[in-house]
């Protein structure tokens, strides 16, 4: 769960500051949360934002894609199973926060700024770029204030986390313990079955082979055969059929051109007065007009007025900042004022329904306009995009809807003048659905599936009608057809029937009482001086092996099918002069296992009392 301990124990601790640039936000064309919400609750007192949300609906999605690969996204899971991985990810996140600040961890602004100035990422050709860094954050999905939090909070985690580790210190005598084990050794006397050279090995003959053909029929049944005829609404096939409007190019460029300005980010900084740390409204009043008027007289600065008199204690320690906004992060109060002022400029005095507030703006920062040559490219493809899609879906829903009213595939193909295709009969290894890649073999060979019924299927950029046309069911396969199956088969019954048998020969063999069969596949070895970690035999075998007491014969099966019994002998531990020069070699093989199981510790302490208060959850599709 609380994966940042986890890395840090297994040696790969780091500030994640530069790392979280790289997280991609999936909330764009997948599932994601709503926005109608503006809190989601709190963890352990920590406020839970859509900023959490989407970090976390990106982290859970990137952490299912490195195991289910790129293709995987949360859509494919049911909407409470989302919902339930992402809130699990905002606890832990927040629960670890939460711990940080109640250790004293909390990280100032400008400390996180000093961080940030020093990543490689912001760099330019004369050291940290203003530019850069605004144009890779906002490319990123965050405001410079959100990333400043998230900086913030990584730091102090990783302090935590820092802090925490120290405690997690080996114990050289455990150290030792485990070397002794790990440095002990045996003599392993044992006969080894090499099952696929002793299946090989078993002479059949075809009477034989067609004996055993006859008795296990069930396995020599053909595959089932399946024919399907299907037509495909592709995305591609539609974006031959988009007609660009005349003048659509230079209208496009146009609006964009008129939307460059809803694209100006302005930041402010603000001094705050508290109307209830004052008897009354009026003398709130009195005291932002002083404070006013002294900075408008000059005599003293906007930063030293914030940074002695604010009573925002959230933002007193960075001058009063308050972040961007390109019209709608603030109070309308506040957009309003902004909207009039110049870079470095005082507003008038603002009263909102608690505080008063006096503003300045600190910066501007107006959209690059691109010429039309740089975006003409991808207006169109754009439309092209918009339309193809708008085109494909209205005749799935013409389509959809008439195979509800009983139209067959051959009406619907010739509605959309769409080719009729057929697979002819397959099996499941060898049925293909052209131009529709994503719908695998055996969804078409499910039970449910039955003949002369249109099923309808979809991925993100294709729908496909199929229609079960002809099955054939599986039969017992003629002799001549699976001759070498049979003998193949028959083989593997002899030899096992052999095994079976050997048991009892087997202790005999390695007791001295008999000698072992000369057959292929079958040996008997003595290594001499094994230990734990030797990969002379499969490490299931030698584990057990020295699990059981000594002279204890064992028979075993390897993953692969091979079979082994052994018997131990002649064990050896190690001297403490002897560990002296193995201990260093197992310090870091006994500080990951001991990571591992302090992780755990601390996972379970610090979800002792926790505080979940979420609320809001509710999944769209965008």
């Amino acid at each position: 769960m609380l994966e940042l301990l986890r890395n840090f124990l297994s040696g790969k601790r780091l500030i994640v500051i530069g790392i979280l640039l790289a997280i991609p936000f999936v909330f764009f064309g997948s599932t994601s949360f709503g926005t109608t919400f503006t809190s989601y609750g709190t963890v352990n007192g920590e406020p839970v934002t859509q900023t959490d949300v989407n970090l976390a609906t990106s982290q859970v999605s990137q952490r299912l894609q490195s195991i289910y690969g790129e293709e995987f996204s949360l859509d494919d899971l049911d909407e409470e199973v989302s919902i339930e991985l992402i809130k699990n990810e905002i606890i832990n996140q927040k629960t670890m926060i939460a711990h940080a600040k109640d250790l004293g961890l909390s990280v100032s602004l400008q400390d996180a700024k000093k961080e940030i100035i020093n990543l490689e990422i912001f760099q330019g050709d004369s050291g940290f770029d203003q530019n850069i860094f605004e144009s890779t954050i906002r490319a990123n999905g965050w405001t410079p204030d959100e990333y400043f939090v998230l900086v913030q909070e990584s730091i102090a985690l990783d302090r935590m986390i820092g802090a925490m580790s120290s405690i997690a210190f080996p114990i050289q005598s455990d150290v030792e313990s485990l070397a002794a084990i790990l440095e002990t050794s045996r003599d392993i006397n044992f006969i080894k079955i090499d099952k696929k050279s002793f299946v090989e090995s078993q002479d059949v003959s075809l009477q034989e082979a067609e004996e055993f053909y006859n008795t296990n029929p069930f396995l020599f049944l053909s595959q089932e055969k399946r024919d399907f005829s299907y037509i495909v609404l592709s995305y591609e096939q539609y974006k031959d059929q988009v007609v660009i409007p005349e003048n659509y190019i230079e209208e496009a460029y146009a609006e964009y051109l008129g939307n460059i300005d809803q694209q100006t980010q302005n930041r402010i900084s603000h001094h705050m007065i508290e109307k209830s740390n004052y008897p009354d409204a009026a003398t709130a009043r009195l005291k932002i007009l002083s404070d006013y008027e002294k900075i408008n007289s000059g005599q003293i600065s906007f930063e030293e007025m914030v940074s002695s008199s604010s009573e925002d204690l959230a933002s007193k320690d960075a001058l009063g900042d308050l972040g961007f906004s390109s019209g709608d992060a603030f109070p309308v109060e506040f957009e309003d004022e902004i909207i009039k002022m110049t870079l470095n400029e005082i507003s008038e005095i603002i009263e909102l329904e608690d505080t008063f507030h006096i503003l300045k703006l600190t910066e501007v920062l107006q959209a690059e306009i691109k010429p039309r040559s740089e975006v003409e490219e991808e207006l169109l493809n754009e439309l092209v995009d918009a339309e193809a899609f708008a085109l494909m879906q209205d005749d799935f829903l013409e389509l959809e809807s008439l195979v509800l009213d009983g139209f067959s595939l051959y009406e619907l193909s010739d509605l959309v003048e769409s080719n009729l295709e057929i697979t002819g009969l397959q099996t499941i290894d060898t049925l293909q659905i052209n131009n529709f890649a994503n719908l695998a073999a055996s969804e078409l060979f499910d039970r449910e599936i039955i003949p002369n019924k249109i099923e309808i299927f979809e991925s993100e950029d294709s729908y496909a009608f199929v229609v079960l046309t002809d099955l054939v069911q599986p039969t017992v396969q003629p002799f001549i057809d699976v001759t070498a199956l049979a003998l193949e088969e028959t083989r593997t019954e002899k030899a096992n029937i052999f095994l079976n048998e050997f048991d009892g020969r087997a202790q005999k063999i390695l007791l001295g009482e008999e000698m072992p069969p000369k057959l292929d596949g079958i040996s008997k070895e003595n290594y001499k001086s094994v230990k734990r970690f030797s990969s002379l035999l499969p490490s299931e075998i030698v584990n057990r092996i020295f699990e059981s007491r000594l002279e204890l014969i064992l028979a075993h099966e390897s993953i692969n099918g091979d079979r082994y019994w052994t018997q131990s002998s002649n064990e050896v531990i190690p001297t403490a002069e002897e560990l002296v020069e193995k201990v260093s070699q197992y310090e870091e093989f006994y500080n990951s296992e001991l990571g591992q199981q302090f992780s755990g510790f601390i996972d379970h302490t610090m979800k002792q009392g926790q505080r979940v208060r979420l609320q809001n959850f509710a999944v769209t599709n965008n």
